[in-house]
């Protein structure tokens, strides 16, 4: 595997939103790098002036690889220091000289490779439209250890939206099956998108039945019609059940497990 597929494979994963959480995604990717021989399981580091660039990370990795998956990969956030990962174990380090430290990859950090991130995913859906689809992603998501919620027998009124915001709120993804007219005027699934937008959960678009989004629809809210654009997309491309398997692989890829 080069570097690009490999930087291509893990930017489509979500981040977390837990600090603690994303001290593992970094030890788990750092170690998948090495695995696929992207980078050495040792590797040195730089000394960054915190003064000079206090929202830097306290140390540059020298490996240009390196450099450039903190760079991509964490561009939206600060990615957790090499130090957190020293304490929780998944990294050792041996100060070089006042300006340089060299960490080794732990046997911790590679046996996250096959541990699951247990993560609070929201499914979104149409029920006259999209039961079935959503019905078979809710079971391989759990299948995979994942903690997935589908609204399958909630009554409308103001207890159920109360019940339904709860959800998405606590909610860490949110799954958006969409088809050709989920997204109608007054549909319950605009709501639930605007909550997903409001608690800033992470968006995962899965197309279906033939569904295409057409930008800057009239009577679109302007949140959802931009984030509809702007959200990388899942799309199964015809009506199979290979395409529907290959959308449920891809899903399950953001989550960094390989069926």
């Amino acid at each position: 595997m080069t570097l690009d597929e490999f930087l291509d494979n893990v930017c489509q994963r979500p981040l977390p939103q837990s600090k603690i959480a994303q001290v593992r995604t970094l030890a788990k990717e750092l170690a998948e790098g090495a695995a696929e021989d992207v980078w050495d399981t040792t590797f040195s580091a730089r000394h960054i002036d915190r003064d000079k660039h206090p929202d830097s990370s306290p140390f540059q990795p020298d490996y240009e690889g390196l450099a450039r998956y903190f760079d991509r990969r964490w561009a939206e956030t600060t990615a957790p220091s090499l130090m957190l990962l020293v304490t929780n174990q998944y990294l050792t380090a041996e100060p070089h000289d006042r300006f340089r430290t060299y960490f080794t990859i732990t046997r911790a950090a590679f046996d996250l490779i096959d541990d699951v991130e247990p993560a609070k995913i929201f499914i979104s859906y149409k029920r006259s439209e999209s039961s079935a689809f959503a019905l078979l992603v809710l079971a391989r998501l759990k299948a995979e250890g994942l903690e997935p919620f589908l609204d399958l027998a909630i009554e409308p009124g103001q207890q159920w939206r109360q019940h339904l915001e709860e959800r998405i709120r606590n909610s860490d993804y949110f799954i958006l099956l969409l088809g050709p007219t989920t997204l109608q005027t007054q549909a319950v699934t605009r709501q639930e998108i605007m909550w997903a937008l409001r608690y800033q959960c992470t968006i995962i678009p899965i197309w279906h039945n033939g569904f295409q989004y057409q930008p800057g629809a009239p009577d679109m809210p302007a949140d959802i019609d931009s984030a509809l654009q702007n959200t990388h997309t899942i799309r199964v491309l015809e009506e199979s059940a290979l395409a529907y398997n290959n959308a449920i692989v891809e899903l399950l890829n953001r989550f960094g497990i390989t069926p």
